[in-house]
């Protein structure tokens, strides 16, 4: 009875703790045809990668809140400009997230949901892409049901979860017959395992190689547990791969030339130069 009531005390506090983390924006507090919104403390971005894409407020009872109608959503329908290969981003530069899911209605230019067409879902860090999907079936072709909407839920997006991967930036593309999108109830989690780019760089900033000509000796001052050390030439080849004994490198065997040093820390790794004399 106690190792149930403990399973169920541990349970209980890791459901809220994600609960806590989690959050879902449905942008009605947000202003018209603003191409930011904040959630949670976070600002977001909307990019318009190929037409125009911002608040819309215009058309109440339109979107659709996850449970029911609702009066806001991100969409290209402000400039009129809907065509094939409309993409758009929402991204931010001070914090990382995790995507749970989102709700979508995606249509020709006449907002007619009955037509075939493709949504591919990108999640990028630091522009680098950690994952893409292309959405080919499953859309909702009824505007009774959930307003039009459908449902993308990146914990089973075409047999994979991706609700588990850190990003920056997660961008919309339409394809096929999509040219007009309504994005709307996201639900997201603010990630505090990974620093942002602007963050990571600033502390593996304090570390500090030295001196930058060297003869005999490098030296390694770091704040951070330090892993191993790789130093290059010019051309890429490795010279040198250092597993214990990091503060000071023996150099006095190399060329007087330019080197490279990769410095693998627990947070991250650190990329510097020196001469040797």
């Amino acid at each position: 009875m106690k190792k149930i009531y403990i399973f169920i005390l541990i349970s209980f506090f890791t459901l809220n703790f994600y609960k806590a983390q989690s959050s879902t924006e449905v942008f009605e507090t947000e202003t018209n045809r603003s191409t930011s919104f904040t959630d949670n403390g976070v600002i977001f971005n909307i990019i318009s990668n190929v037409n125009s894409y911002s608040i819309d407020a215009d058309f109440p009872g339109t979107g659709w809140s996850g449970t029911a109608n609702d009066n806001a959503y991100i969409d290209n329908s402000g400039s009129g400009n809907q065509s094939a290969g409309s993409s758009f981003s929402i991204k931010t530069t001070s914090n990382l997230f995790k995507v749970n899911k989102f709700w979508l209605y995606a249509a020709d230019a006449t907002t007619n949901i009955n037509v075939v067409g493709t949504v591919t879902i990108t999640g990028k860090r630091a522009g680098v892409t950690q994952y893409s999907q292309t959405k080919t079936s499953g859309f909702n072709k009824q505007y009774t049901v959930t307003n039009g909407f459908t449902l993308i839920d990146l914990t089973n997006l075409n047999g994979q979860n991706y609700s588990n991967i850190v990003i920056d930036e997660l961008q919309i593309t339409l394809g096929g017959n999509y040219q007009y999108a309504s994005f709307d109830a996201f639900t997201w989690v603010k990630d505090s395992s990974f620093l942002s780019t602007n963050d990571l760089k600033e502390k593996l900033n304090k570390i500090k190689v030295f001196p930058s000509i060297a003869t005999e000796t490098i030296n390694v001052d770091s704040p951070y547990k330090v892993k191993k050390i790789e130093i290059y030439d010019a051309s890429g080849k490795k010279l040198i791969d250092i597993k214990q004994n990091f503060n000071k490198i023996d150099v006095k065997n190399l060329n007087k030339a330019n080197y490279f040093v990769k410095i693998y820390t627990e947070i991250g790794t650190y990329n510097t130069k020196f001469i040797k004399n």
